[in-house]
């Protein structure tokens, strides 16, 4: 089963939305794709999810069972993963590198910014899109190879 983890600063808005958007589209479909999210600093939030992710949730009729609290990233999280999306490029790339610098080659960014920056509504639109090309990319990619070489040495090194 395909796992692709989704990072941003501490787990409580972006990347989980992409998360739960990732999992009801692919279990809605019957696919073999599955992702979980993580954040670089542990949440001083009192809230397990932000409310502008939860709210666009109901909007759209997404149910959750459990809402749990934000996870800090560790390194089996990132060797767990066969895709690694970090929501914003210019927010997370230097807390990857100083972090886990050696997984700089193997991530992707998608240039979502945090609400500060963006509107919910500007940002969670464009997650959607990205989260569904992102199925739909994972899903003709299937027959092959996520990774190369090198992330397996990573991986179990």
């Amino acid at each position: 089963m395909s796992q692709v983890l989704f990072i941003c600063t501490g787990n409580y808005y972006r990347s989980r939305y992409a998360e739960i958007i990732f999992n009801h589209t692919a279990t809605e479909y019957g696919l073999g794709l599955t992702s979980f999210s993580r954040g670089f600093q542990e949440s001083t939030r009192t809230a397990p999810i932000s409310p502008n992710a939860l709210n666009r949730l109901q909007d759209r009729r997404i149910l959750i069972d459990q809402v749990r609290y934000p996870i800090k990233l560790s390194p089996s999280d990132l060797a767990l993963a066969q895709r690694i999306i970090l929501m914003d490029e210019q927010e997370h790339r230097s807390m990857l590198e100083s972090q886990f610098g050696e997984w700089s080659d193997y991530v992707e960014y998608w240039n979502i910014q945090d609400v500060e920056y963006e509107a919910p509504e500007s940002a969670l639109d464009r997650l959607e899109r990205k989260v569904d090309l992102l199925i739909s990319n994972l899903e003709m990619e299937s027959s092959q190879p996520f990774w190369d070489q090198n992330h397996l040495q990573l991986q179990f090194s």
